[in-house]
């Protein structure tokens, strides 16, 4: 018994010292850099990653820069706010990487082009590109269209007054509907009377929307624990997971097929297909394995799908909680759509998308995803020692540091952006004051917005492919909605409601692979007059 605390004590000695010389080596490196640095234990900077959106501006407040790293004994993280360091940090693309282990938890599928580096995400972004062209955004805009307005059937809006307990859930299944349209040529209805194929447990669209409802849980939890989990919800999980492997699969079979007696050499027709043919390629350069066919087409839905849902949902919120910013957003519409303004079937991309997002839904597109923004944090990592120009001066970056860009910080900074103005709503709804940050006028006067400042995004060559895409969803999905009709709380349109509604999007807002309501928003929509 003597012995085996006496061992015991030996290894709590050696872990001790362990961490004490690496928190010293770690101290070193940052004394060098000549960064301001501050030491912490080692899950302080694990557990800032979920608090980047709610605390923003203020950790480097209190520090009294925009640049800074944390010490721990587990490594060295850097933090940044600063425009012009963001800049370099995603310029620089071969020398600040994105740090591949902490993403491989995403490659559930396959490999994907988020959790790839080097050559093999250009591999996977040669192969994406061609896809998000025009032809593209014209399919989104139409189906999108079309979506929006059978949401609103579903939403019993036909008889003047529709009332959505959870708008959130609905926005996932519209973004879901639209994807899987663009990206696999397979539409989804909102009648949900799919019947279930043979050969499968659950029909495509259980399967899909099950899957991404529960991403998280399939990310964080292995599949053989999942298998003898006794919770019906990782049963339904894993179920969900092994159909919707079982639909790629059979959608890129009928592809190569479809590939094989057709000769057809396009590459732009949709993702899937892309994807398919570089599985394909005779070329071992270019070639991907089927996995990474699945992977990415899985990764594409996702990161598609869970931003626009999540961001429409806080669109749609700000506005009923603006109802001034409503009404001029509703003449807008009317300016520009005049007699047409009923019937969405006659709207064109390529009349109508950039004069509405030059307008007020381009407003409060930027707005909401300054305030939301996209990722709260993007990680980098720099592979050998590198350089940094920090307010003027150069600074050495050991090598393998983990270089954060605070987007939520960058995104409030009270050197570029207005701070929260004063009004009866900001008391009631706290930190971190969404809505009494909302100033979507800031777009609609053209002001100057300092280059790395604003980056919902991502900026350089990893930035986002869909940008585009997101953009076109968006502005057709607001246009069709607040062409017929009005947005409001459930609670009402007085102060008090908007206080609460004001509380429930400022403190009610959670990180999950990104920014979502920690809890159901519930809306009105009310026959526009």
């Amino acid at each position: 018994m003597v012995s085996l605390v006496l061992i015991a004590l030996v290894l709590l000695l050696v872990l001790f010292y362990s961490q004490y010389r690496a928190l010293q080596r770690n101290i070193r490196s940052a004394r060098d850099s000549g960064l301001k640095y501050v030491v912490a234990p080692s899950w302080l900077p694990l557990s800032l990653f979920y608090r980047t959106w709610a605390i923003g501006y203020e950790p480097f407040e209190k520090q009294g820069v925009d640049t800074f790293i944390i010490v721990s004994p587990a490594g060295n993280v850097m933090w940044t706010c600063d425009p012009d360091v963001i800049l370099q940090l995603t310029a620089r693309h071969n020398d600040f990487v994105k740090p591949t282990e902490m993403l491989g938890m995403l490659n559930i599928y396959g490999p994907t082009i988020t959790a790839a580096e080097g050559d093999e995400h250009r591999r996977y972004r040669k192969i994406a590109a061609p896809f998000l062209n025009e032809d593209t955004h014209q399919t989104v805009w139409t189906e999108t269209i079309s979506q929006a307005q059978s949401m609103l059937e579903h939403w019993n809006c036909n008889k003047g007054v529709g009332v959505v307990p959870d708008v959130n859930v609905d926005a996932n299944r519209f973004a879901l509907h639209v994807l899987s349209k663009a990206f696999f040529n397979r539409p989804m209805a909102w009648d949900d009377k799919t019947v279930i194929p043979p050969g499968h447990k659950l029909s495509y669209s259980k399967a899909i929307s099950t899957v991404f409802k529960n991403y998280s849980t399939l990310f964080m939890i292995p599949k053989p624990v999942l298998k003898i989990s006794p919770a019906q919800e990782h049963k339904l999980c894993l179920e969900a997971y092994d159909e919707f492997k079982i639909y790629m699969e059979e959608m890129v079979a009928d592809e190569k097929q479809h590939i094989a007696s057709t000769q057809d050499s396009s590459d732009n027709d949709n993702l899937l297909q892309n994807f398919v043919k570089a599985s394909q390629s005779p070329d071992t350069e270019t070639q991907i394995p089927d996995a990474a066919v699945f992977g990415n087409l899985f990764i594409f839905t996702l990161a598609g799908h869970e931003t626009s849902a999540n961001t429409l949902t806080f669109a749609l919120s700000l506005l009923a909680c603006r109802p001034d910013f409503q009404a001029a957003l509703h003449a807008d519409i009317n300016d520009i759509l005049g007699a047409r303004r009923d019937t969405p079937a006659s709207w064109t991309y390529p009349q109508d998308y950039s004069r509405l997002m030059d307008g007020h839904i381009g407003a409060l597109m930027n707005e909401t995803i300054r305030l939301y923004t996209v990722l709260p944090f993007i990680p980098k990592t720099n592979p050998s020692v590198q350089s940094l120009t920090v307010d003027g001066n150069k600074h050495i970056l050991a090598a393998n540091t983990l270089a954060i860009v605070n987007t939520s910080a960058v995104h409030r900074h009270p050197k570029y952006w207005l701070q929260p103005s004063s009004s009866p709503t900001k008391a009631a709804e706290g930190p971190p004051y969404a809505l009494s940050s909302f100033r979507p006028e800031f777009w609609l006067n053209k002001q100057n917005v300092v280059p790395g400042s604003f980056v919902p995004f991502a900026e350089g060559f990893r930035s986002c492919l869909g940008t585009r895409f997101a953009k076109v969803e968006f502005c057709a999905a607001v246009a069709t909605i607040c062409a017929e009709f009005e947005v409001q709380l459930i609670g009402g349109t007085d102060t008090e409601a908007i206080k609460a509604g004001a509380r429930r999007i400022s403190q009610e807002v959670k990180f999950e692979m990104g920014l979502k309501p920690s809890d159901a928003i519930g809306l009105r929509f009310v026959k526009r007059r």
